[in-house]
């Protein structure tokens, strides 16, 4: 590793760790003073407050990551391009390129790490933070985990295996109801139901009632059964871990699950798809960057050098949003709608890069 190597390295590191700190500790401000309250009201101490958002660290480095490597490399460059260094490189037949090495090298191991980060550690801090949030301050006896969701109210639990927001609809329900002695004394099981205003009608149900000593008294089977669970769809909503608080393998394991209950899995292969970018992300953004930098005149302010590579991120997760919606609409396939956008930035990124040669 050259001198000129971990120079531009080092430059880079430390404009990443400012712009990080700087917009997490923003992000984390923010969301303490909206959180604060709810947590107040339920009567749980601050300090479990802290724990929550300390679990949502993870979560909130790999959204803001890509966009603070970019600031990163435009700033770093931008100083070398004010205070003349790459000037004095180029007068010692050094080629603008050069700086690509440091930055690319940079850009690998931001994304892997970042990939690292939300493969094992951002899910499982994920799900104790949702934990803090249902169970402490909302009060909901609900436990998840990749596989179930359980819910207990005074007399029933409902076991719940899969929840699709979209549709607002539950697979493969069991409900146990009990009595007072907490004896069961109903059970009804359906393998599917969807919210209408406030209960959940159930679909080729089954329900069982028993007696004091456990035995079956009646069996009976509905077409459709109108079921009051306690819990709305938001908050069914609120405890499903999202595809982005996932792991490939969870998502992997979802697509499967979901197959096998004969429902769509497109929007989850679109996903899991998307998830294979993020390791690429910081290097695309890299070279954009530098492409960018390296475009701006010695007197242009740093701001403008700045704005300028915001706004080609902006079009770049803009465009990318639209290509997932086409493949969560099957007008794309998965793969192709998760990676069209960084290819087309890619090359829009070269061709930035060659002008300069």
């Amino acid at each position: 590793m050259t001198i000129f190597y971990r120079y531009v390295t080092r430059e880079i590191a430390f404009c990443f760790l400012i712009v990080l700190v700087s917009v997490m500790g923003i992000y984390v401000a923010v969301d303490f003073f909206e959180k604060i309250d709810n947590f107040l009201e339920a009567d749980v101490p601050v300090y479990r407050c802290g724990v929550y958002l300390l679990y949502k660290l993870p979560f909130i480095l790999v959204q803001i990551a890509p966009m603070g490597f970019l600031v990163a490399v435009l700033v770093a460059i931008g100083l070398m391009i004010r205070n003349r260094e790459v000037l004095a490189m180029t007068s010692c037949g050094i080629s603008q390129m050069r700086l690509l090495q440091p930055v690319l090298g940079a850009g690998v191991i931001c994304g892997v790490v970042l990939f690292c980060i939300a493969e094992w550690i951002m899910p499982v801090c994920m799900s104790r933070a949702n934990q803090i949030w249902l169970q402490e301050v909302r009060k909901k006896n609900i436990y998840t985990d990749s596989q179930n969701i359980w819910l207990r109210s005074t007399d029933r639990i409902i076991h719940i295996t899969q929840y699709d927001p979209g549709a607002k609809q539950v697979f493969d329900v069991t409900v146990y109801r009990f009595d007072d002695q907490f004896n069961l004394i109903e059970r009804i099981d359906a393998p599917s139901g969807v919210f209408l205003n406030t209960s959940w009608r159930m679909t080729d149900a089954m329900r069982q009632t028993f007696d004091a000593h456990g035995t079956v008294m009646v069996v009976e089977t509905r077409e459709k059964l109108d079921v009051r669970l306690g819990i709305q769809p938001q908050e069914l909503t609120d405890v499903v871990k999202g595809s982005d608080e996932m792991s490939m393998a969870e998502l992997g394991r979802r697509i499967e699950k979901v197959k096998k209950d004969g429902s769509s899995t497109t929007r989850y292969q679109v996903d899991y798809a998307n998830k294979g970018t993020l390791a690429f992300v910081c290097v695309l953004l890299g070279l954009l960057g530098t492409g960018i930098a390296l475009k701006a005149t010695l007197h242009e302010a740093m701001a403008r050098r700045i704005l300028y590579g915001l706004a080609a991120a902006f079009l770049y997760w803009t465009f990318g949003s639209f290509c997932l919606s086409l493949g969560y609409a099957e007008m794309l396939p998965p793969l192709i709608s998760a990676w069209v956008a960084n290819g087309v930035f890619l090359c829009v990124a070269g061709l930035m890069l060659l002008s300069e040669r």
